[in-house]
């Protein structure tokens, strides 16, 4: 969910629950003072009933001949009108004019008539249709009203919040545009919020420190990386020249021969390590449309002497493979990578099966066996290399992984009497 809709979300709910309390509390006060009005007009014409009843002779028994329609008088005993306690109460009373019944306000009393000394039960009503009416006008109004301001605030919140938010989301969108090889910096738009102000700045300047750590590394690996080449290769040089001068001398004729074998690793060494540097910081040239069949390929005919000396067989299986956009060089280091390892983790007059699917290619090879579960969980570690192989520099696997994480291929590994090594299209 994002933020906007997030904040939204939840300033609408909380005012929803605020209008719906508030509305509640002003029907229930409103109904009440529509009540209280009822029942203080119901006592005043009880009480003016009660006057005339008093004082004007005949005046009961000419009502009760009468016999209004919102009066309602029945004798009772003394001990009665004692204890009878005055109530309001809201009651359905049947009208012949309208034949229905109808809600109705009504008090209920009772007084002793000074005129002919006799007790009365006085019903009193008042229709509460027009109260009614009037509730639920004033409720409709008030759903009305709630819906008007609740639309109101999802709107013009909304507005409000994505314009205060566009700091943040120009943020967001050069922060997914930054690459720390990039010389150009971000460029972050002016606001006036203190909060977003202040994460500019901050983002700013971790960029900042981070494109500046970047290339002070990159330049020390460079720089270091030429810096060994240079006497290295010097040495090797001179150790050769010296081992074609003392050619009669065995015993320094093998010496010098393993000091060269050293001295060619520490400069395979060296030059994986700047290539798997480089790789981890995307110093490549742009990518284009790769078929790595066509990769595969190739890479299996510049080692096919290798092949033909460790007297493997090599099968191939299915027709179409994966194309993606990616650095033709790197995708020739990656595979030959894998089939070097195939070859090299093979035995004498072993095979290789390579398979071909429309979004991946599988490299199996055959091979012991042993330490295979040991394998599967360090197989991509930097510096693992076969023991067999003095040549290895160990970084064959780590730089495959680097560079299929590099263009989101998926690698991995599994024994299933074949060591097989998986690239999958994300």
């Amino acid at each position: 969910m994002k933020l906007i809709n997030h904040l939204i979300f939840r300033i609408t709910l909380f005012f929803a629950v605020v209008m719906l309390l508030w509305s509640g509390v002003y029907f229930f006060l409103q109904m009440k003072e529509i009540h209280d009005d009822n029942d203080e007009g119901l006592i005043n014409l009880k009480q003016e009933f009660v006057v005339k009843a008093n004082k004007i002779p005949g005046f009961v028994e000419a009502l009760e001949s009468f016999n209004p329609l919102n009066i309602i008088l029945s004798e009772i005993s003394q001990a009665e009108a004692e204890s009878a306690i005055e109530s309001f109460a809201t009651t359905d009373i049947y009208f012949a004019t309208e034949q229905e019944k109808e809600e109705v306000r009504m008090l209920t009393t009772a007084f002793r008539c000074e005129q002919n000394g006799r007790c009365y039960r006085l019903q009193l009503f008042t229709s509460t249709v027009e109260s009614d009416d009037l509730a639920k006008n004033m409720f409709y109004l008030l759903m009305g009203l709630w819906i008007a301001l609740s639309f109101t605030v999802l709107v013009v919140g909304k507005i409000v919040i994505a314009k205060a938010n566009r700091p943040f989301h120009k943020l967001l969108d050069e922060l997914g545009k930054f690459r720390i090889d990039n010389s150009q910096m971000v460029d972050l738009e002016e606001t006036g919020i203190e909060e977003y102000r202040q994460l500019n700045e901050s983002v700013k300047g971790l960029l900042e420190r981070s494109a500046s750590l970047y290339n002070e590394q990159k330049m020390f690996i460079e720089n270091s990386s030429h810096e060994l080449q240079t006497p290295l290769a010097t040495a090797i040089a001179k150790l050769e020249v010296l081992l074609e001068k003392r050619q009669d001398d065995e015993s320094l004729a093998q010496e010098v021969a393993g000091v060269l074998n050293i001295l060619g690793r520490m400069k395979r060494l060296n030059a994986n390590l700047l290539l798997l540097s480089k790789i981890k910081n995307s110093q490549f040239p742009a990518a284009a449309p790769v078929n790595l069949r066509d990769v595969l390929e190739s890479v299996l005919g510049e080692l096919e002497e290798f092949v033909a000396y460790r007297e493997i067989t090599v099968e191939e299986q299915g027709s179409s493979a994966p194309t993606l956009p990616m650095n033709g060089d790197l995708a020739h280091i990656l595979l030959t990578n894998l089939v070097k390892n195939a070859i090299s983790h093979n035995r004498q007059g072993g095979k290789i099966i390579i398979s071909y699917a429309p979004r991946s290619i599988a490299i199996a090879n055959s091979g012991s066996d042993s330490d295979s579960n040991k394998a599967a969980e360090n197989v991509f570690s930097r510096y693992r290399h076969n023991a067999h192989n003095a040549k290895s520099s160990g970084l064959g696997l780590s730089i495959a992984k680097a560079i299929a994480d590099l263009y989101r291929l998926e690698v991995t590994y599994r024994y299933d009497g074949m060591h097989t090594f998986t690239l999958n299209l994300r």
